[in-house]
């Protein structure tokens, strides 16, 4: 299954999951930390040492098709924010975007869109990927027509064997690259990533082309997900311009295509806080823990995972949620409604 990580220093060591990187979330975080330093948290969890130690420039993302911005609701962030995204993306349909938040509330916000284009497209195929026959692109093996255009739009950075190498699709942008890579997974995604890298420019002269009697074959993608980090929600901030708050919410959308014609992504990302946690509740309704341990033992004298109801007394199923509102969003952060309505 795919999900998206924050960082590239997520590990790769999940079999069949699939990784997704955009920087909307990274650049949200990079301006709450040019605020306030470093965001502490108590406890402190790992990804927010991640992303403390991220730092993206303009050599990576181009303010051009980008946004970010972080501040507290009476500076007018939110309006500062919505201005600079219709004047940079009129056509833009933000959702994690609020319309208005409390003057106390603290909100991060990040926003990148970038279509690429191929000057001409390549032919629509039947590839194979593991197991299965996927819808691909690549090139038709034809002499004529318009493979020899496909092939010049393909520049071959290294190639160690049919299932090890690092292609470059050329895009309408010379300033951006599509790089294709079916290389050995490293420990993590950045390493991986830094793997791929390393091996451009490898190859020079004809090697650098493909050739008449070489088959191209690439599985056609296209994502739309969104992921909520809930290892950053809740925690009490540290520091004195963030005391008595913590963060809401802290979810990221990515969408994501790679096809003949060519390849693009958009991402948008909020961290907000929004102030005063609601009254706290303890109604156990997921699987549980049970310990029955005496006092200043080290091990209890039974431990039980409850993980289903066959141990319970089954009144029913659950009625359903209410309806929401209209001009309310979903996925605020616990408990559900909490935060500002969203567009």
């Amino acid at each position: 299954m795919p999900s998206i990580c924050a960082s590239l220093s997520m590990p790769l060591s999940s079999p069949g999951e699939d990784l997704v990187f955009c920087a909307a979330f990274a650049l949200a975080w990079e301006r709450l930390r040019a605020r306030f330093g470093p965001i502490r948290m108590d406890p402190q969890p790992a990804l927010a040492d991640a992303l403390n130690a991220t730092t993206l420039e303009a050599e990576v993302v181009d303010p051009a098709w980008s946004l970010s911005g972080a501040g507290f609701g009476g500076e007018g962030i939110v309006e500062a924010l919505r201005a600079e995204l219709f004047s940079k993306f009129p056509d833009a349909k933000p959702q994690y975007l609020p319309e208005e938040v409390p003057a106390d509330a603290l909100l991060a916000y990040g926003y990148l869109s970038k279509i690429l284009k191929f000057e001409t497209k390549f032919a629509v195929r039947e590839g194979t990927f593991k197991d299965s026959r996927v819808r691909a692109f690549g090139l038709d093996g034809s002499p004529f027509g318009p493979d020899p255009a496909r092939r010049l739009q393909v520049v071959v950075h290294d190639w160690a064997a049919p299932q090890d190498f690092v292609i470059e699709l050329v895009a309408d942008d010379p300033d951006s690259r599509v790089l294709v890579a079916q290389i050995a997974p490293a420990e993590t995604l950045a390493a991986t990533v830094a793997s791929a890298v390393a091996r451009l420019d490898r190859l020079h002269g004809e090697a650098r082309q493909v050739a008449p009697d070489e088959a191209l074959s690439i599985p056609r993608l296209k994502l739309d997900m969104a992921a909520t980090f809930g290892d950053l929600i809740g925690r009490p901030l540290l520091g004195e311009a963030l005391r008595g708050k913590r963060f809401d919410e802290a979810k990221q959308r990515v969408q994501f295509h790679l096809n003949e014609g060519g390849a693009g992504a958009t991402s948008e990302a909020v961290i907000g806080s929004y102030g005063p946690p609601p009254p706290r509740s303890f109604k156990v309704s997921a699987p549980f823990l049970v310990l029955l341990q005496r006092r200043g033992a080290s091990a209890p004298y039974l431990a039980v995972w409850v993980e289903s109801t066959a141990w319970m007394e089954v009144l029913g199923p659950v009625p359903p949620p209410p309806v929401t509102p209209p001009g309310w969003g979903a996925g605020w952060g616990p408990p559900a409604g909490w935060g500002p309505p969203a567009k």
